[in-house]
């Protein structure tokens, strides 16, 4: 049994069909959306027309829903007011071009997915369990890890809003976060899991990276006529929130030469 995890598309329509594309290639058993799929890109429409046509299985991320709710935040931080503003700014626009249908379709969206698999309970949520706008945390204690597995009630706990790839292994269980289709993961590119169930021993964890083309987004973000710093952060692997998700030097040094 082989388990596909994207996250965080965030209206962006050539990352996903270029993930799509790598997962169909491993031959995967089923592909889960933990959520976001719209914000930050120029396709959200298309985002969720593809979504809804597929056999892709689908939670509420924090921005699915404050569109599906006509709500103006999503709850997220942002690295000082400047970021703020600008997605702020985007995402009204983001709302206009979402059909009622489409929020309608967002709005009932589940906030949670469990599945049984070999015995194990698989967790699949946006942010973290009981919560969308809050994301795994870095580097914490090992107790915080164990109390998430516990209070899931899940020997695994899928999760996105980071858009950083994590897989933590506990006693306890297991808590992966496939990072993002169009969150900006790496450089031109995004990332996927497949979660795998050998016949015996623990379940195994691959994380994928991918390229995309720019081209069709670029295009998206002119038609759009705004944005553009959002695509600057997919082109140089920076988060939309402001934060930097490549510590290679280089990138940075471009995003300065702006």
């Amino acid at each position: 049994m082989k388990i596909a995890f994207i996250s965080d598309i965030h209206g962006n329509l050539a990352a996903l069909k270029t993930a799509m594309d790598t997962l169909k290639s491993r031959k995967v058993d089923l592909v889960v959306c933990l959520g976001d799929l719209v914000h930050y890109g120029p396709r959200p429409s298309e985002v969720i027309s593809f979504i809804r046509n597929s056999e892709i299985e689908c939670v509420q991320g924090n921005c699915d829903r404050t569109v599906a709710r006509r709500r103006e935040s999503t709850g997220e931080e942002y690295q000082n007011p400047h970021w703020r503003n600008l997605a702020a700014e985007f995402f009204e626009w983001t709302s206009n071009q979402v059909s009622g249908k489409q929020r309608k379709w967002l709005r009932e969206l589940p906030d949670e997915l469990r599945f049984q698999v070999e015995k194990k309970t698989i967790l699949c949520v946006h942010g973290l369990p009981g919560t969308q706008a809050m994301g795994l945390p870095e580097d914490a204690a090992a107790e915080i890890y164990d109390a998430i597995l516990t209070r899931s009630g899940a020997s695994i706990v899928a999760c996105g809003f980071t858009h950083t790839p994590s897989i933590i292994r506990r006693p306890n269980g297991l808590i992966i976060n496939p990072g993002s289709v169009g969150g900006g993961s790496i450089p031109s590119g995004g990332t996927a899991m497949i979660l795998s169930f050998p016949d015996e021993g623990e379940p195994e964890v691959e994380t994928l990276e991918y390229t995309y083309s720019l081209e069709d987004i670029e295009a998206g973000y002119k038609e759009a006529g705004i944005g553009k710093i959002f695509f600057k952060c997919l082109e140089l692997g920076r988060d939309q929130r402001g934060n930097w998700h490549t510590d290679d030097p280089k990138w940075r040094q471009q995003w300065a030469e702006l």
